[in-house]
């Protein structure tokens, strides 16, 4: 069974002559034929033009001519984000044959790094709840999680190294967390979003999925526009606490396995000799996730609306809700949530200037549920609301031998100093990795 080897182990193999691009992209089509029939990761797969691609990485390595270290690496692009030539369908049956007339900006970085990209990779419709037909690798009768479902089983299930995806609510942590791989979403605005289909402007997010949280320090370094001044940069990672929030933790979501692997997880590091503190935020969660409902439902509406009404069939279940919930909201109500983004986003900024810490909790409230549903995005949208920088890692399995996660939560433009401890982190209290069953 050929498993695609990590972004480290694939880029390190390029540079020793060990592997080429060529038979890196020979290894990921391999991979997708064997499991891409059970699981529906992709939506577009452009095998010749990945080959071509590799082929002209292949030689630029030969003349010595490496771009970086991303160089040859496959990765596999979220189908909300536009590529020349190749179909945006944002999971929509009438926009399946929409083809994108030029790349979007992070797409140009892409290449500029000297990535391969491989095809376009499954998102729920619109990048909104209604599940897709993509399915969980560790348990065919899990959900993968949402929006960014095929970017993370593509990674996850060793179809690509890398892959990009999408948050608004939690479209890319959860997914992450769900399929036992790690995934980051850098501060509000560090990675350019111009290109992609929008579903509420002020939360969008574009970032990263991989096996490690090496691989996505890696690739968010190679395509970030430059280091970002951040109020608790003065302090070294091992100065960092680590801050959980009891409001958080209490919430009757969680499930008991959840709890007690996070806990466990905590002691280890406790252990270690991690420095752990109790706070509370400067803000209720439950009114970071109500504003960030009402922002989220008006601006779905004024993109979608108008096309929704004109194809109301295209719309699943869930996005229609929003829609409908955003077209009646009151202008006010937006208004008053509008002012308290730009408010509490700098109220969080000083906060995180007196904690001195980085918050560590639980990545989702339970381990993958069934495949109707995508998940409780309850978890990971106040980070979102916030605009903050998230990074998840898996750190157990539970009795049924699904994969559980934490996710940290660092101050804005902390981003290369959240994925460092992360690594510590990772490195210091390491899971027990598995082989796939598919």
């Amino acid at each position: 069974m050929v498993v695609v080897a990590s972004l480290s182990v694939a880029a390190e193999q390029q540079r020793r002559g060990e592997l080429s691009a060529v038979e890196l992209v020979e290894q990921c089509l391999q991979r997708w034929q064997a499991v891409e029939e059970k699981l529906q990761a992709w939506t577009f797969v452009d095998a010749d033009g990945a080959r071509l691609q590799a082929q002209l990485r292949a030689q630029e390595g030969e003349r010595g001519e490496w771009r970086g270290p991303l160089h040859g690496i496959v990765v596999g692009i979220k189908d909300i984000i536009d590529v020349f030539d190749w179909p945006t369908g944002c999971g929509s049956a009438r926009w399946a044959n929409s083809y994108a007339r030029q790349d979007a900006p992070i797409i140009r970085r892409l290449r500029q790094a000297g990535a391969v990209l491989l095809g376009k990779t499954v998102t729920t419709p619109y990048a909104y709840l209604d599940p897709a037909a993509t399915r969980n690798p560790w348990h065919q009768d899990r959900t993968p999680g949402g929006s960014s479902s095929g970017s993370a089983v593509a990674v996850a299930a060793g179809m690509v190294p890398l892959a990009l995806g999408t948050q608004t609510g939690g479209s890319i942590i959860r997914p992450a967390a769900y399929c036992g791989i790690c995934g980051f979403k850098p501060t509000y605005g560090r990675l350019p979003k111009g290109g992609i289909l929008p579903l509420a402007p002020s939360l969008d997010h574009v970032g990263l999925l991989a096996a490690t949280v090496s691989d996505l320090q890696t690739a968010f370094i190679a395509l970030r526009p430059r280091p970002a001044w951040c109020r608790i940069s003065a302090l070294t990672v091992p100065e960092l606490r680590l801050l959980a929030i009891p409001e958080f933790l209490d919430d009757a979501r969680f499930t008991a396995d959840v709890h007690q692997h996070y806990h466990a997880w905590r002691q280890r590091t406790l252990a270690l000799g991690r420095q752990w503190s109790e706070v509370s935020l400067p803000v209720p969660l439950s009114e970071l996730r109500r504003y960030h409902g009402t922002i989220l439902a008006v601006e779905a509406a004024a993109f979608h609306g108008p096309r929704w009404q004109r194809y109301p069939d295209d719309y699943p279940p869930q996005i229609s809700r929003l829609i409908r919930e955003g077209l009646r909201m009151p202008a006010l109500e937006y208004h008053q949530a509008k002012r308290h983004l730009r408010s509490v986003r700098r109220c969080i900024d000083d906060w995180f200037a007196r904690a001195g810490g980085i918050l560590a909790l639980p990545a989702t409230f339970s381990p993958p549920p069934p495949p109707d549903t995508t998940g409780d995005p309850a978890c990971q949208s106040p980070w979102s609301y916030l605009g903050l920088p998230v990074v998840s890692f898996p750190i157990a399995w539970n009795a049924d031998g699904l994969p559980l996660a934490v996710q940290l939560v660092g101050p804005r433009n902390s981003d290369e100093l959240l994925l460092t401890l992360a690594i510590q982190l990772t490195k210091a209290v390491p899971w027990e990795q598995r082989p796939l069953p598919i």
